[in-house]
């Protein structure tokens, strides 16, 4: 299994609270194991995730129980970060030192002490803590971050049957949600750049969406669909359910090019967005330059050729040499007669 993949499954179970993360949590498969010491300001006591509340100005310590599973020493360490959304359209916790969007206000990194190295002889158990200091001035919505848990150094380790090796790299998230009033906000959506680019070495365009909203976004349809500018045939389309959206966050929507060179060009995107409650709808040009397509277009893998230049070329010859043959043979019969008379 492929790290990457790996992180995502648990992130995601583990913030939905589907794995609950008690110190026997993978430990056939983990060496070790984590789990949240959940204190008396928790608002939802049956989740397994931080979900506090908080006064403004107000100073907590919360702490994590990690555990080695393992006989031998390790080196483990947890970063607390402030929640971004990913290109999948997934909320992710394990980007350190993330740039953070124009629209956040109070980042869960800048409120809570730093990352902590720790270090556990074979089947120490410790309880690591982190100090929440909150900012004086209120606000509305939720600061949403999570400690990103990974061994230092752990390598490949390798396991090896029937000559196959699997290298086993794991980490766990645990999130932390803050809240300080009951005041429901509405998430809110906007649209920013669109430009032409790569995903994976194939040609897409990609639309910015932006969270400008303290508040998350669950279960996020999102249709899109490009056109030539000025007609409407719609020419690449792309469509995800289950997107989710950290508050005040953005990631960039991509729309596959199908495999197809990008032309050169004005086009136009439309945009429809539902979260069950609110719906949003874009529209807006753009244009792809032609500097830009071409240095695209050479760096894309897998790019269907476009024939219709070839033909069409192929065709006028064809043509060329039917008139030339034409023109011949009409000579060869006008000198014939000549001679004749």
């Amino acid at each position: 299994m492929k790290k990457g993949l790996f992180i995502l499954i648990v992130s995601l179970l583990i913030g939905l609270g589907i794995i609950s993360q008690n110190e026997t949590a993978f430990a056939g498969t983990m060496e070790y194991s984590i789990k949240a010491n959940i204190p008396k300001n928790q608002i939802n006591k049956k989740l397994t995730y931080f979900d506090l509340y908080m006064k403004p100005g107000a100073e907590q310590t919360i702490s994590l129980t990690v555990k080695n599973n393992s006989s031998e020493k390790i080196d483990l360490m947890i970063e607390p970060n402030t929640a971004v959304t990913n290109q999948n359209g997934v909320i992710d916790y394990s980007k350190n030192n993330q740039k953070k969007d124009r629209s956040l206000k109070y980042a869960f990194s800048d409120l809570i002490s730093p990352k902590q190295k720790v270090t556990l002889k074979g089947n120490q158990t410790k309880k690591v803590p982190f100090t929440i200091q909150m900012l004086d001035e209120p606000f509305d919505g939720v600061i949403l971050g999570g400690f990103y848990v990974y061994e230092i150094n752990q390598g490949a380790k390798k396991q090896e049957d029937d000559n196959v090796q699997i290298n086993n790299e794991f980490s766990y998230v645990i999130g932390v949600k803050l809240t300080e009033t009951d005041k429901r906000v509405k998430p809110n959506l906007k649209l920013n750049k669109v430009q032409a680019g790569l995903m994976n070495y194939r040609t897409v365009v990609t639309a910015n969406l932006q969270n400008t909203e303290a508040m998350i976004v669950n279960n996020l349809e999102v249709n899109a669909r490009i056109t030539k500018e000025g007609n409407r045939k719609m020419l690449h389309s792309s469509e995800k359910n289950g997107v989710s959206m950290a508050p005040n966050s953005n990631f960039d929507f991509p729309i596959s090019w199908d495999n197809q060179a990008l032309e050169p060009g004005k086009y136009h995107i439309y945009i429809t967005a539902k979260d069950g409650d609110q719906t949003w709808k874009f529209d807006k040009m753009f244009e792809i330059k032609g500097d830009d397509s071409k240095k695209l277009n050479k760096e894309a893998v897998e790019l269907e050729k476009d024939y219709t230049l070839i033909f069409a070329g192929i065709g006028v010859l064809i043509a060329v040499l039917i008139i030339l043959v034409i023109i011949l043979l009409r000579r060869k019969k006008s000198g014939e007669k000549h001679e004749e008379e």
